[in-house]
């Protein structure tokens, strides 16, 4: 009898003590937790569902290889930044020496500059949304006020999401590097060489109107007097011109100036045009320009524009000898001004084609 009980007994404390020793349900261990909450075995934690605090994995976190070299702390999506970040400088770079005129360097510059903000506002967006979705401290202007503060937490998913920088930093390259390196953005150029020209000084096209309305009406008792403003007297002829080497050079102001007749070599070939300018809202005589130092895209163009324009007279009188045309074509010329005695231009050489006028 006390044999049975005290079987009974060892079975009751075998009992309570698998209630006081629960086992671990990760490694079956019947060792006790004490106040900790999870398994001094396996360091399986409940609350988590997984174990921590291994000495499996803190081992192998102090056995883990750490950077030899400098290019080993950089990362591969920092890498990629790097690269394509120097990509957009080269190709800034070379669109400075591929472009030969302005208006290339303009269109140059205003292409790239707009890719590039194209790619910064889509990525600096797509990092916007992921600040929004993960704070509510982030609003509408958020974007523009906090623009560093918002990249922060797609900097903390590295390198998950690293391509939204990628495209923000290469496109602000981009656009800063359209200005900074390539250049070239210049107003006066988009009216170059695009089919648009500028519309010739408003005293220019009214004297070029008055003298088509003079010369409709026959004013032939004029000519002497035309012929004074035009320089056509002996006198005037021996005005002396100064000498341009003799003075600094300085930037040349500008004449809107009308063609009026040209002449040509035994080839047929324009070798020089004679024009006219307003001087005292009047038009008159200013001498010739030689096509040496006309552009070939224009001296080409008035080799086939002028024949067709061919007329008798001058449109304003002068002794000089040449082919005569209609007043169309107009240009500016660059020159230190007007001569003191007969009123010429002095030393006036090409500088840009504007309008034709239509005073028919």
């Amino acid at each position: 009898m006390s044999g049975m009980n005290h079987n009974n007994n060892q079975i009751l404390q075998e009992m309570n003590g698998s209630q006081v020793k629960p086992a671990c349900p990760e490694c079956g261990s019947y060792e006790p937790w004490g106040l900790s909450s999870w398994c001094p075995q396996c360091g399986f934690y409940p609350a988590l569902g997984k174990c921590v605090g291994q000495p499996e994995l803190q081992e192998q976190e102090e056995t883990k290889p750490q950077p030899q070299t400098v290019w080993e702390l950089i990362p591969e999506w920092g890498w990629v930044l790097a690269i394509g970040t120097i990509a957009a400088i080269g190709l800034s770079v070379g669109g400075r020496f591929f472009c030969k005129d302005s208006a290339e360097l303009c269109l140059w510059t205003l292409t790239q500059a707009s890719v590039g903000l194209i790619m910064f506002l889509f990525g600096h967006i797509l990092a916007y949304l992921t600040a929004v979705s993960k704070s509510v401290e982030f609003g509408l202007m958020s974007i523009i006020l906090t623009p560093l503060k918002i990249w922060r937490p797609t900097i903390h998913r590295f390198p998950y999401g690293a391509w939204k920088l990628d495209l923000a930093v290469w496109g602000l390259t981009l656009m800063i590097g359209a200005f900074a390196i390539v250049g070239g953005f210049e107003f006066n150029s988009l009216f170059q060489d695009w089919g648009v020209r500028k519309s010739a000084d408003v005293n220019l096209v009214a004297s070029i109107v008055d003298q088509a309305k003079e010369a409709d009406r026959g004013a032939n008792n004029l000519e002497g007097a035309l012929n004074d403003f035009a320089g056509g007297s002996d006198e005037a002829k021996k005005a002396v011109i100064p000498d341009s080497q003799a003075e600094p050079a300085l930037k040349l102001p500008e004449f809107d100036c009308l063609l009026i007749g040209y002449t040509t070599l035994s080839t047929g070939k324009i070798d020089s045009v004679l024009i006219a300018s307003s001087y005292n809202k009047r038009l008159v005589y200013a001498g010739t320009i030689s096509t040496k130092k006309v552009p070939k895209h224009v001296l080409e163009e008035w080799q086939t524009q002028l024949p067709a324009l061919k007329q008798s007279a001058p449109f304003v009188k002068t002794k000089q000898r040449a082919t005569w045309v209609k007043p169309k074509i107009t240009f500016k010329v660059k020159s230190k001004g007007w001569t003191d005695t007969n009123h010429r231009l002095i030393k006036p050489q090409f500088s840009a084609l504007l309008q034709e006028v239509n005073v028919n």
